[in-house]
């Protein structure tokens, strides 16, 4: 089990403050924004050694525009590599994307249906 401190970062560390508009905005829209972190506080149970780390957020950034698809496209990444799933390299996973970008799916739909 891990922890999260409570306290955000102050100052230039703290980019959530430019969201603050759009999270009263709509607060049910989800954002992407990129966290470093690092350990607070371990606690320790005496009676089975298992430690519980906190985290400490350091800087976190949002994540907007241009850069939005390379952000989701690496936090897939990193889930799929997590979890143990079949990651592919990421510019063959580019040349893909841009292929199936380039393709209209519904023509190809109605051409494997004749």
């Amino acid at each position: 089990m891990t922890k999260l401190a409570s306290a955000l970062p102050e100052g230039d560390a703290n980019g959530l403050a430019a969201l603050a508009p759009d999270l009263c905005q709509d607060p049910h829209k989800t954002h992407l924004a990129i966290v470093v972190l690092d350990c607070k506080t371990i606690v320790e149970n005496t009676d089975t050694g298992a430690q519980t780390p906190t985290a400490r957020i350091r800087r976190i950034e949002p994540i907007t525009g241009q850069d939005k698809p390379l952000a989701a496209q690496m936090l897939r990444r990193a889930l799929e590599e997590r979890t143990g799933q079949a990651v592919l390299p990421i510019d063959l996973e580019d040349d893909l994307n841009s292929l199936f970008d380039s393709m209209d799916l519904d023509e190809t739909a109605e051409e494997d249906e004749q």
